[in-house]
């Protein structure tokens, strides 16, 4: 089975936090988290900080990526 943060992905995750802030219920049709919440609840409470140093994480990756290939005398990134 999937993490919340897997399935909603980061942005997903604070888009959810943010309905939840703006007293907006939300009903999880299956999995653990299963049921009618209108407030944050304990699998969001871990997936946000995980999916949060995993997009951190993503982000370094390809900075040092890029960083590599120029000093290799590639080009990468996006064409613009």
């Amino acid at each position: 089975m999937e993490t919340a943060a897997a399935l909603l992905g980061l942005e997903g995750l604070i888009f959810l936090n943010d309905l939840f802030q703006q007293g907006v219920g939300v009903k999880v049709l299956e999995g653990i988290a299963a049921g009618e919440h209108t407030e944050r609840f304990f699998i969001i409470d871990l997936a946000l900080p995980l999916a949060e140093d995993r997009r951190r994480d993503i982000v370094r990756q390809t900075r040092n990526g890029l960083e590599t290939a120029r000093k290799q005398g590639k080009v990468g990134g996006r064409r613009g």
